[in-house]
């Protein structure tokens, strides 16, 4: 049933009263509200007064705000002293006021979503649809942001949630601020995957980069309420699938057409493992020409459809394309991708893992561990990350008994955090990688 209601007086009357009872509360308010967020013109003209005696540094109870209102004649309009008494008079906890501010925000988007569309709608017919559609996200961008003209913010908008992540944080079992990655020496080098932050995980070809990420993707979508969202531009869907049943049942195509395997139990185990897939909350763009526009998109649908997205993982980014497809120059479709995908990681808070290619260069080396300066393409995808990993296996190069399985994430650079090398070992017949055994941090 579609909700016809336009507003909530209850909750638009509980945080006025709210506010003359604790001044403590107006700032973190005034922040997420504005008094056009209010239906009822009583409550604008109060809550008006509330943020304009605050702002003069003055107290602000039943007293002050009806004397405000009086001097400047809107008493009456406002309801009069009664009415603004007996907001006052009726706050029962003040616990409550985030869901209050929350519910109060909800309606008014509602309120600017219906203008929106009715004022647009007039005008399809007469202007061009292309240029209405345009009009229209914009302004849906405006009413998402809720502040379409004031781009300061003040520090009380970084201290509340900051503070929430610490108490989660010292609240949580895995002592970790983001999502789990697999790897609990990553996580805790990390602080898992944030929301907001774009991590570049580089390597040469066959070096793992693209299991590594996939292995990360199905284990975040595996956890409770969690979306994830992956472009892939190397694999179709079908091929991404078979590699991870593959290394879910530890087979490869190989055993399988050279009848390597008990069939019978190698079919049950596949059954199984692709009922246990299924039910992950992972989500494919299979789209070879992949932009940032398909992947905004996917976000989208997936908040639509799902309540959040929680992970973006791109395979990888020098295959991703340019929205203007009249683009050809590499260097600039690259920075302008790599850009793109931290403005969508701050604009939806969301962690985005970007895989990337090295530069080949790097083999002409003694040491063919990479380094920054072999990110391909553009210097912009070392400035726009906040965490650039490169995934290195020197067996890769020099396959003697004691390389094999050796692996070595380097975290080359990070904003928040130390550098240094995670050693960890790569199961081929499983596509797989585990840690070596933590102890201690750096390159161990």
């Amino acid at each position: 049933m579609i909700d016809t209601e336009l507003s909530n007086k209850e909750a638009e009357q509980s945080i006025l009263g709210i506010l003359m009872v604790d001044n403590t509360k107006i700032l973190p308010v005034v922040v997420m509200l504005n008094k056009n967020d209010f239906f009822v013109p009583s409550h604008r003209l109060i809550f008006n007064a509330i943020d304009f005696l605050y702002h003069e540094g003055k107290p602000v109870d039943i007293v002050t705000v009806s004397e405000y209102l009086r001097f400047n004649e809107e008493l009456e309009g406002a309801g009069g002293r009664a009415y603004i008494t007996e907001l006052a008079n009726n706050v029962i906890t003040m616990a409550n006021y985030k869901n209050y501010c929350k519910i109060i925000l909800k309606y008014s988007k509602k309120r600017k979503l219906i203008s929106l569309f009715q004022e647009n709608l007039e005008l399809i017919n007469s202007n061009d649809v292309d240029e209405v559609a345009q009009d229209v996200k914009l302004k849906l961008e405006e009413i998402l942001i809720n502040r379409t003209s004031d781009n300061l913010t003040h520090i009380m908008n970084g201290v509340e949630p900051v503070v929430e992540q610490i108490d989660s944080i010292l609240k949580s079992d895995s002592n970790i601020l983001g999502l789990s990655t697999s790897l609990n020496g990553l996580d805790k080098w990390l602080s898992g995957l944030v929301g907001g932050r774009l991590y570049i995980l580089g390597a040469r070809p066959a070096m793992g980069k693209s299991a590594l990420a996939q292995q990360i993707s199905e284990h975040v979508a595996n956890l409770k309420d969690k979306n994830v969202v992956f472009a892939s531009l190397e694999m179709s869907v079908e091929e991404y699938t078979q590699r991870a049943l593959f290394r879910r049942c530890n087979i490869n195509q190989e055993m399988l057409t050279r009848g390597m395997v008990d069939k019978d139990t190698i079919f049950d185990k596949v059954y199984k493992e692709s009922e246990a897939l299924a039910n992950e909350n992972l989500f494919i763009i299979d789209n070879a020409e992949c932009s940032l526009n398909d992947i905004e998109n996917g976000i989208v649908n997936c908040i639509s459809k799902r309540g959040t997205c929680d992970l973006v993982v791109v395979d990888y980014l020098q295959l991703m394309s340019h929205d203007n497809r009249k683009e050809t120059d590499d260097y600039r479709i690259v920075s302008y991708n790599s850009t793109g995908l931290k403005k969508l990681a701050r604009k939806y808070n969301v962690p985005v893992l970007a895989l990337c290619q090295l530069s080949r260069s790097l083999e002409s080396r003694n040491d063919k561990r990479p380094i920054l300066s072999d990110l391909r393409e553009s210097g912009k995808i070392e400035q726009d990350a906040d965490v650039v990993m490169f995934l290195f296996r020197e067996e890769v190069y020099d396959p003697t008994p004691s390389n094999k399985g050796k692996a070595e994430l380097i975290i080359a650079k990070q904003r928040q955090g130390r550098t240094g090398v995670l050693n960890l070992i790569f199961n081929a017949g499983k596509t797989e990688f585990t840690e070596v055994e933590r102890t201690g941090y750096g390159r161990y």
